[in-house]
């Protein structure tokens, strides 16, 4: 069983190398050598030769564009490696396995949502930058692909936070991101620099001028080395430059302008290819702007709105004390307990009433249901409110002749019970009791 286990892991172990050996001989049957010893490529060898260190996706503006996989949050192009001055002027000696191609070639881009992506192109240089001097500070920045070579000095207006800036004396550290300023200042330090940004062609090669090196040897205070570039196997491409002695050793093909399958098409660089919006997942917090890190934070913010909807719930609390307002309707009811204030008015008008009682006897009272009412009485027509006390008031008339013949019969009793003589001006004599009995004549 053992060695049955070890035949198989020899033969898996055996298939991989093939696969890894064919795929690099396939990356490596790119490379074409021409007359005059000089490699060339096309633009189909960028494609299966960066898919072990990146992805591939498809950009409206710019094609295929390829962004590196695996680098810190804080990652950007021409940060890891150091500056060389060479008989082309300043080279860029990358750390990194893909620095052969991405920083010789093409143009940088920072797209907000995707972070920093490489756009390949077909012209070597020692670098594609723009440079800023100051007193203390030197800064550089990829240049974008808007960007068009052209001898002279370049004109060109970049964001502050896409400079890298280092002091002059750090210019030559061999790990110059170690020196680099925290990105929230470059603005700052922007503001007080100068672009210095100018490219030449001498002998049909591009020499990057920049910074004076007179200006950085007076700095350091000793001479600057000045590199011979030489070329570079292309097995040895990985390892970036190579120094020796004298010379900078770099890979650096021809790229021949011609019409390749795209990476999708290609089997090495098909497995590099992913969508945009993996693009966005799998970017994470690089580039300058951290968008995607604050998202998460809002929504435990929102959540706590849920507890704010219970003071909504203790609005309707207050609907039990809503209802004491009944007892507040009450003092409407006290409003119209005046109207009982205005009947004990009315009472007042009794007294005259009282006269009525004013008389100990109640013999006089009594005989005035039997009297029948005199004549002007019956004629007169009676209110049709009887019980209204107002109009009431009339009736005191007749009883008034009735309480004057109970005065002239008291008056009497008090004379010797003499007879009453008239007991109003203007009315009938009143006749006796006795007359009232006569029976009426035939």
């Amino acid at each position: 069983m053992k060695s049955t286990r070890i035949i198989l892991v020899a033969l898996f172990l055996a298939a991989a190398f093939a696969a890894a050996g064919s795929a690099a001989t396939s990356i490596s049957a790119g490379i074409h050598i021409g007359p005059s010893g000089r490699a060339s490529v096309d633009l189909g060898f960028f494609y299966d030769d960066l898919a072990s260190y990146g992805n591939w996706v498809e950009r409206p503006h710019y094609g295929w564009v390829w962004h590196p996989r695996a680098v810190a949050a804080t990652w950007r192009p021409y940060a890891y490696g150091h500056w060389a001055w060479t008989d082309e002027g300043w080279i860029w000696i990358s750390d990194e396995p893909y620095g052969w191609a991405t920083y010789h070639y093409g143009r940088w881009y920072f797209d907000p949502d995707y972070g920093w992506e490489w756009v390949p192109g077909n012209e070597w240089a020692p670098a594609w930058v723009s440079w800023q001097e100051g007193d203390d500070y030197i800064g550089w920045a990829p240049l974008p692909p808007s960007v068009d070579f052209r001898p002279g000095r370049i004109e060109v207006s970049l964001a502050p936070t896409l400079f890298v800036f280092v002091p002059v004396r750090q210019f030559l550290a061999p790990r110059v991101v170690a020196y680099a300023v925290p990105r929230q200042e470059s603005e700052r330090i922007y503001r007080t620099t100068r672009n210095v940004t100018e490219y030449q062609v001498v002998n049909q090669r591009i020499v990057d001028r920049g910074v004076a090196v007179d200006r950085i040897q007076r700095v350091v205070g000793r001479p600057v080395p000045r590199y011979q570039v030489a070329v570079m196997d292309a097995n040895q491409r990985h390892q970036g430059g190579r120094i020796a002695q004298n010379r900078i050793e770099v890979f650096r093909p021809q790229v021949e302008q011609a019409k390749v399958a795209p990476p999708p098409e290609r089997p090495v660089a098909r497995r590099a290819v992913i969508a945009a919006t993996d693009v966005r997942a799998n970017r994470g917090t690089r580039g300058p702007q951290t968008t995607q890190p604050q998202a998460p934070k809002p929504i435990p913010e929102v959540q706590p709105v849920r507890p704010n909807r219970q003071p909504r719930q203790e609005v309707q609390a207050p609907a039990p004390q809503v209802q004491p307002v009944r007892p507040g309707r009450q003092p409407r009811q006290e409003v119209q307990a005046p109207t009982p204030q205005v009947q004990p008015a009315r009472p007042r008008r009794q007294p005259r009433q009282e006269v009525q009682q004013s008389p100990p006897r109640g013999e006089a009272v009594q005989p005035q249901p039997e009297k029948p009412p005199a004549a002007h009485e019956q004629d007169q027509p009676r209110p049709p409110r009887q019980q209204a006390q107002p109009q009431q008031q009339p009736q005191p008339r007749g009883q008034g002749q009735g309480q004057n013949k109970a005065q002239a019969q008291d008056q009497g009793k008090g004379k010797g019970k003499d007879k009453p003589k008239d007991q109003g001006k203007g009315h009938d004599k009143p006749k006796d009791n006795n007359e009232d009995k006569k029976p009426p004549q035939p």
